[in-house]
């Protein structure tokens, strides 16, 4: 009886022991899964942060030339989007601003030559240079085509005055007959009842004045249309000396390095050896 209770007490001793060591197997089994789990995970991550935080270098003379075509291409490419967007606003601005001048110039233009094409008269002008017996004047013949007469009265313009009538339709012709008094005689609003060869440099109808205005009226936007063109260099040569630098300052910028590292330590606190993370990080200028 003895020998039987010994022998099932052994037994029970010997399960128990499989047990135990059966479980303390299964542990170490899930201990060692976790840390291999952790360290894929944490191995994963270090790649993804050294994947994130790898930055190519980029060109400034790349830059400098993106710019100087477009301005605001260079500061794009150094990801500089707020100075991108204000350079090529300001370039499309100026661009605007010409073509609008330019087309109101052209529009004055197309209004003072027609003033003068209908009020500008070159046979009255040369009758009145035959009536006042200015030097050569005898000779016009106020018969002939207005090319011819317009040559003639060049030969007599040279013996009389300072300035001699420019061709037909070209940009000093229109200003002459407006500026000059020696061409007052022309104009429709002259009275050649009141002009003569002693007061033609005092005398001058409004009109004439007026004329004169819209003249100016056009050449001032044309003035204002070639600034913005002065403009439009400036903005090329800045936007191109920014990309260069914006481009610089994104070689330079912080860059952050970062590494994990894992330590298989025993901690006092549990009793047991644990799996810890370690992290540095570090800062490059």
């Amino acid at each position: 009886m003895k020998t039987l209770i010994l022998i099932g007490l052994l037994s029970i001793s010997v399960n128990f022991a499989f047990s135990q060591n059966e479980k303390l197997e299964l542990s170490n089994t899930i201990s060692n899964s976790e840390i291999l789990s952790t360290e894929n995970f944490i191995s994963k991550n270090n790649e993804s942060i050294k994947l994130n935080n790898a930055r190519k270098e980029k060109s400034s003379v790349l830059g400098a030339v993106l710019s100087g075509i477009v301005p605001g291409a260079g500061e794009f490419y150094a990801e500089s989007y707020i100075k991108a967007a204000a350079f090529f606003a300001v370039e499309v601005g100026l661009w605007t601003f010409k073509f609008m001048n330019d087309k109101k110039g052209d529009d004055k233009t197309t209004e003072y030559e027609e003033i003068a094409n209908q009020n500008w008269d070159i046979y009255k002008y040369a009758g009145w240079l035959q009536r006042e017996n200015f030097s050569g004047a005898s000779n016009l013949d106020l018969t002939a085509d207005k090319e011819t007469l317009r040559r003639q009265v060049n030969v007599v313009e040279q013996q009389n005055f300072s300035h001699s009538l420019p061709n037909f339709g070209a940009q000093q012709y229109y200003e002459v007959i407006g500026k000059y008094q020696s061409f007052i005689a022309g104009w429709s609003w002259s009275d050649l009842n009141v002009v003569t060869r002693n007061n033609y440099f005092t005398y001058r109808p409004t009109q004439v004045d007026n004329y004169m205005i819209v003249r100016q009226d056009a050449n001032d936007y044309y003035d204002k249309a070639s600034l913005s063109i002065t403009g439009v260099i400036l903005n090329h040569l800045l936007s191109a000396a920014d990309a260069a630098w914006s481009v610089s300052m994104f070689n330079n910028e912080i860059k952050m390095k970062s590494s994990i590292e894992t330590k298989n330590l025993y901690s006092v606190k549990n009793g047991k050896r644990m799996l810890i993370p370690f992290g540095n990080i570090s800062f490059t200028f």
